[in-house]
């Protein structure tokens, strides 16, 4: 993601770690499972990955990368969970080009086989910065995507608080509505607050409702997912005891909480060569066959790029 501000934990209260939902014991795949290279190939633009199986079951990336220099929407389809090929741009000037200029951080749902949304941020400006959380629509999921005039979630007075830009959209179902939850930061290169909001809707999810500050752990720029259990798992970039990032998970029955940590982070930013000042956008998605759960994640290497990472179980 192009976007970066100082690492920040969001002081939010969270259940004592208990059983697990998903293993707590994670190994790294050896290396980058996808890279959308640019530059000839001197600079990387692959992050904020949001995988899903669709409902032909194939495996799908929404990504934040680039089109025509500007930070957008892009798909990749994957033949494995570490083998993903570029599809193209959704959601990018080539595409949409009386449309919010900079499109990213994207999270994929489908109310049904010919009506796709994606959520994601935009912003006019990269210098400010002031996002704000729009909706695009899709007979298909690979288009063509028509981004709503109007923003969902606006930048501004949210349930009591300034919010100056918006990150880190996810929208799941729970019990026949749609729960949607997102980041508010009060500033961008002088953040001092990061909150957490939902708000919720039909399944329809064109109005929403009952807009509120809730402790959902998804900072920073992390997301939630259904799991196969009917309940679910959140997962964040957290500042370990060492001092240094690591991607830590949370468990709910209710995407409104309560929701349980686990122990530990699921890892720590390795340091070496793909590992270098970041890692950052977790999310978890699990394997419709098997049920078993695998991590993807944005490492970050600020004067390469950003590329993207898979975890999976140990044992």
């Amino acid at each position: 993601m192009i976007f970066r501000a100082p690492f920040l934990i969001l002081a939010l209260a969270f259940s004592s770690p208990a059983l697990a939902c998903i293993p707590t014991e994670w190994v790294r795949h050896d290396g980058p499972v996808f890279r959308d290279r640019l530059f000839l190939g001197l600079y990387e633009a692959a992050s904020d990955g949001h995988v899903f199986v669709t409902q032909d079951n194939q495996l799908a990336m929404i990504y934040s990368g680039d089109d025509s220099g500007q930070i957008s929407i892009k798909l990749a389809f994957g033949s494995d969970w570490d083998e993903w090929e570029e599809w193209g741009v959704l959601l990018g000037p080539s595409k949409q080009s009386d449309a919010v200029p900079f499109k990213e951080t994207a999270f994929y749902h489908r109310v049904s086989s010919t009506d796709h949304r994606l959520y994601f941020i935009g912003y006019s400006d990269e210098t400010t910065y002031q996002s704000r959380l729009y909706m695009a629509q899709a007979p298909a999921l690979t288009g063509p995507w028509k981004i709503m005039p109007e923003p969902v979630m606006d930048r501004g007075q949210t349930a009591g608080r300034e919010v100056y830009l918006i990150t880190s959209p996810s929208v799941v179902e729970h019990q026949g509505r749609l729960i949607m939850a997102w980041l508010g930061w009060n500033g961008f290169e002088d953040v001092t607050a990061v909150w957490s909001f939902s708000a919720t809707s039909d399944l329809n999810g064109l109005a929403w409702e009952n807009l509120r500050e809730t402790a959902i752990p998804i900072g920073m720029e992390g997301q939630i997912t259904a799991r196969p259990d009917g309940g679910f798992v959140a997962v964040a970039t957290q500042e370990t005891d060492t001092g240094r990032e690591g991607i830590f998970a949370f468990c709910a029955d209710n995407p409104l909480g309560p929701w349980t940590a686990l122990p530990g982070p699921l890892l720590s930013l390795a340091g070496d060569k793909w590992e270098v000042d970041e890692i950052i956008a977790p999310s978890i998605t699990f394997d419709p066959q098997t049920d078993e759960p695998y991590l993807f994640y944005t490492a970050a290497e600020h004067t390469r790029g950003w590329r993207m990472m898979m975890a999976k179980p140990s044992n």
